[in-house]
């Protein structure tokens, strides 16, 4: 875990102590005591086992059923090899959750070399049910539930359709707001935390000494009502949940600088890995139920410039009464209670879901809706999120995120023993 950037206080900062205290109500076959709590669930995924353990013809029939659906061609089935690459995701996803450990904690949790290995279903559960040891038990089962995971959000019909909303998206944008665009500026911003540790002092022409940001702005005038609308918008990204693409801290040039770096970079090109993460942390079972699987960030100068933009993508995307789940830091700044629990103080944004209306590719069928988060930084916001010593820091953000909401979940104190996780 690369802590270059951030002050370990800030990881801390609110929370001294780990809690190991999961909810499994979302996710039960992650709970270690599973195949042992009576429940029908339980039961037959027990009598699966008992059904396939020395039958070739029952287990390929069950491999099958797993991978398509009912009445598929024959043509066209899924083999029972295919299990082999999601294990192998898997197995990856762990591997890269144990890298953002501290590094005295990673030895206590590195995966059984048995169960990394194996990536047959019907052997897993063997050692599931059978084997003596509690470690090796539980690494087949969350290798298993992993796996099925992932299953399900490649068989969710919106993360399939993720990559054709974005595109609509990105040309909704292009056709009502990046075509007013009348310059390209290059904004190289030199900054420092003040002595209040909450404000942000920066300027043009960095110093050696100072964290740097390299801007590509764009500034625009754009034609709205009875106005026209002047805007610098310094940055925008609009990024699908499967590829992101999250701030990295680099010594590059001899100078320090803030960078963008793709995240689950050893798992396949656009990775599952950010939302399986998000699905076990917030106790989401359905990745078609999570709402911010499509995003788009803008960083503008101030809070008017803010206000400014909100009209102009009201204009361009939707109305007031489609935004959904609004956060608006600027409105309240002593009301965090809209905000992650993990949040630092001095956090600063506004954020909500908006709905954009699809047209339905099956004729005569509505068009349907599908949401897109949208946040809006000021810069000041912004770089409070990428100084390494400031409370709202998003790297110390996403570290106390996994250290206190997902390691709980899968390296649970039950298997891996009481105090395992070590102090930053």
């Amino acid at each position: 875990m690369n802590q270059q950037w951030t002050d370990t206080e800030v990881l801390r900062e609110g929370e001294n102590t780990f809690t190991f205290a999961p909810n499994y109500s979302a996710h039960p076959l992650l709970d270690p005591s599973f195949p042992t709590t009576p429940g029908r669930v339980g039961y037959y995924f027990r009598k699966m086992f008992d059904r396939i353990q020395n039958d070739d013809v029952a287990y390929q029939a069950e491999m099958t059923r797993m991978l398509n659906p009912p009445g598929a061609s024959s043509e066209n089935l899924r083999k029972p090899e295919d299990m082999i690459r999601v294990f192998t995701e898997a197995d990856t996803y762990i591997q890269e959750l144990i890298t953002l450990l501290p590094n005295r904690s990673c030895a206590a949790v590195t995966p059984n070399p048995q169960v990394s290995a194996c990536n047959d279903m019907r052997t897993l559960m063997e050692m599931l049910f059978t084997a003596e040891d509690p470690v090796l038990r539980f690494e087949a089962q969350r290798k298993m539930y992993l796996a099925k995971l992932l299953l399900d959000i490649e068989h969710s019909f919106m993360i399939q359709d993720g990559p054709k909303h974005k595109a609509y998206f990105d040309e909704l944008l292009q056709n009502g707001l990046w075509n007013s665009t009348t310059a390209n500026n290059k904004v190289e911003i030199g900054f420092n935390i003040a002595e209040d540790k909450q404000h942000i002092k920066y300027n043009l022409s960095p110093r050696d000494d100072q964290q740097q940001w390299l801007f590509n702005s764009k500034f625009l005038e754009k034609k709205l009502h009875d106005r026209t609308v002047p805007i610098d918008i310094l940055y925008y990204n609009s990024r699908f949940k499967k590829s992101v693409t999250p701030i990295s801290f680099e010594l590059i040039d001899g100078s320090h600088k803030v960078v963008e770096k793709k995240r689950w970079d050893g798992m396949r090109s656009q990775s599952n890995g950010s939302i399986l993460s998000k699905m076990i942390r917030k106790g989401i079972n359905n990745p078609d139920e999570i709402g911010d699987l499509l995003g788009a960030m803008f960083i503008v100068y101030d809070e008017n410039a803010v206000d400014e933009l909100l009209t102009l993508l009201d204009n361009v995307l939707g109305n007031p009464i489609g935004w959904r789940n609004i956060t608006d830091s600027f409105k309240d700044t002593q009301n965090d209670s809209e905000l992650n629990k993990h949040s630092g103080k001095g956090y600063q944004v506004f954020k909500g879901d908006l709905d954009i209306l699809y047209p339905n590719l099956t004729p005569e069928l509505p068009p349907y809706r599908f949401p897109v988060e949208i946040q809006i930084y000021t810069l000041e916001g912004f770089l409070r999120t990428v100084c390494g010593t400031h409370s709202a820091n998003h790297l110390a953000l996403k570290l106390r995120q996994f250290l206190h909401g997902l390691a709980p979940m899968i390296f649970p104190e039950s298997v891996y023993g009481k105090g395992w996780m070590q102090p930053l």
